[in-house]
């Protein structure tokens, strides 16, 4: 994978200026150009630039795809033909095209439907730019790019809205949407995927649910590696996301192609540690030399150099610890890394199907929910009443004992200034094809899929990835895989004591009944909040900068209310709010 951009405008001389602009700051490669279009790649990541361009392979015609899996021109020119606007669905996995339209004079620009890879588009003077990176466009700007404030309180609420730019001059192409741009500047933006609330499978037995996800996820694995491969190397934590990948990859992978697991090992945070399921599923799979990294010693305890971010997001960050890792799967002769990501976005499933469940008369699932609650330690009483009790009352009558009581419920830290907090609010809002009365459980992963932090991790690795020539895929965050889990039965995605219900009845014979079925969930509250307490200092000093306080977006004193209140405290977790806080301030400083 490479960055990509393209230029479209009127006057192909404001064209070549901008490319000889450009070029000031990155390599380029032209690839195709014409009287209003030009199309390139680009690299600026140091040492990387020469193998970069060099990997780059284009196809015949005007595409030019930038993808992870082989492309059929035949089957690129054929999409294009009949509807160029929606040519990213002609192409498997992750991916970032443009594609000139000559009758229309139209420059078309698209990537996957779940938009594991970014666009980003703005102005700068009479040409309209396109590139998988907001800060190409802000260097060919004449003036820096002011922020967007909206966009800014998303991310100090904890609620980062992905569809949102961090720059009010720089647009970002939402999830599911291409864009087409005229040489006169017109941008459109076309939906051409979404998840569709009305496609449902037809009622199925448990096995037949089983067999057609495990099928699926087969496929969704297989796209990822390529008949070149010799070897590929997969995540590997304890949990039920990375293990089922790897225990797919490394069935796929017959000899002499191999898959390597990577694991990551936590020395200083016990509730952290999964190395027993880790071992299991060494001993399962018969996995041989894996690739183990201990990510909370020495450097990785420095919280400032382990998370440098990136221009274009807070939430991208470029560890040292990726370039480690992509270090190691180089050295090994390897170009493809693997991961779990999406597994919680996919297979999950929400604590509300046990109330649809009981509202389509299902009452034996309040003893479902009961048993859950002893065995996994859940206050019973406290569960049912969200689930069984709540709902059933109607939201006027809650919002009036709401106001008997003097408050309001809100998600929104208390550092946000009111301001700041209607903007995180307000954006929040998106447009939702369920019923949140009446379809809760779609209605909540809707948006979940939509406004998901999973995509920091996702574009995190990308970006690092990229450096190595490594090619950095997730085969959950998969288009069939999105319309399978919203099309089946909430009781297959979360049933007892299981969420993700579905996978582990697929994977039950591919992974250890230790792994498979484990009801506790590993979460990295511990390790974030004893790194954040051991470097108090530093991240106070951070915090304390006043330039988010002079954009009317944050109380300073409020915010180091807070964090003295979480640094002090006996226990050692730290709420993810406070984290997105320090990781938008970090953001703030480095590049502002």
């Amino acid at each position: 994978m490479t960055a990509l951009f393209a230029m479209v405008a009127a006057d192909h001389h404001a064209i070549m200026d901008l490319f000889d602009e450009a070029s000031r700051h990155a390599t380029l490669a032209l690839n195709w150009q014409n009287e209003h279009c030009l199309v390139g790649n680009y690299c600026y990541r140091g040492n990387a630039r020469t193998q970069l361009l060099s990997q780059f392979s284009l196809p015949q015609g005007n595409i030019i795809a930038n993808a992870s899996a082989p492309l059929s021109n035949s089957e690129l020119s054929e999409q294009f033909s009949a509807q160029p606007a929606a040519i990213s669905n002609a192409i498997t996995g992750p991916h970032t095209v443009f594609t000139w339209h000559n009758p229309h004079k139209l420059l078309f620009a698209s990537r996957d439907p779940l938009n594991q890879h970014a666009l980003y588009y703005g102005k700068v003077g009479g040409v309209t730019v396109i590139s998988s990176e907001a800060s190409f466009i802000a260097k060919l700007m004449p003036k820096q790019p002011s922020l967007n404030t909206t966009a800014l309180s998303c991310w100090l609420a904890g609620q980062p809205n992905p569809a949102l730019c961090l720059y009010n001059e720089i647009n970002t192409l939402p999830l599911g949407t291409s864009l087409s741009v005229s040489p006169q500047g017109n941008v459109t933006e076309h939906t051409f995927w979404d998840i569709d609330p009305q496609n449902k499978l037809a009622p199925a037995s448990d096995g037949t649910y089983r067999d057609m996800f495990l099928d699926l996820l087969k496929q969704c694995v297989s796209s990822h590696i390529h008949p070149s491969d010799s070897l590929v190397v997969s995540q590997m934590s304890g949990g039920m996301d990375s293990t089922s990948i790897t225990a797919l990859a490394n069935e796929l992978l017959t000899e002499p192609r191999s898959c390597r697991a990577l694991s990551h090992l936590y020395s200083h945070s016990a509730s952290c540690d999964e190395s027993d399921n880790i071992k299991a599923m060494y001993q399962k799979l018969g996995l041989v030399d894996p690739i183990q990294i201990t990510v909370d010693a020495g450097a990785h305890r420095d919280f400032m150099s382990l998370y440098p971010t990136d221009y274009d997001s807070p939430g991208t960050v470029l560890s040292p610890r990726y370039h480690q890792e992509c270090e190691i799967i180089q050295a090994a002769g390897g170009h493809r890394l693997l991961t779990g990501n999406g597994g919680d976005e996919m297979c999950w499933g929400h604590a509300s199907a046990y109330t649809e469940r009981l509202f389509k008369g299902e009452f034996g699932v309040i003893a479902e929910v009961l048993k859950a609650c002893k065995q996994t330690g859940m206050a019973r009483w406290l569960v049912a009443r969200s689930l069984f009790v709540k709902p059933m009352i109607p939201q006027w009558l809650l919002n009036s004992a709401y106001a008997l009581k003097g408050y309001t419920p809100s998600d929104i830290p208390a550092w946000l200034t009111p301001e700041a907090a209607k903007l995180a609010t307000d954006a929040s809002k998106i447009t939702n094809p369920f019923n949140e009365r009446k379809q809760p459980v779609g209605y909540a992963r809707y948006q979940a899929l939509k406004t998901t932090s999973t995509y920091n991790s996702v574009r995190s690795y990308q970006k690092v990835g990229w450096q190595y020539g490594i090619d950095v895929a997730h085969p959950f965050f998969d288009p069939r895989m999105a319309e399978f889990s919203f099309a089946v039965p909430g009781k297959q995605l979360i049933r007892g004591p299981y969420p993700k219900w579905l996978l582990r009845n697929a994977m039950q014979n591919h992974l250890p009944e230790s792994v498979c079925w484990n009801v506790k969930k590993v979460t990295f509250d511990n390790h974030f909040g004893q790194l954040v307490k051991d470097n108090a200092k530093p991240l106070r000093e951070l915090l304390s900068d006043t330039r988010l306080a002079s954009l009317g977006l944050v109380d300073n004193d409020v915010l180091l209310k807070a964090f003295d209140a979480a640094v002090g405290g006996n226990g050692v977790s730290v709420h993810v709010d406070l984290l997105y806080a320090i990781l938008t301030q970090r953001w703030i400083q480095q590049h502002h």
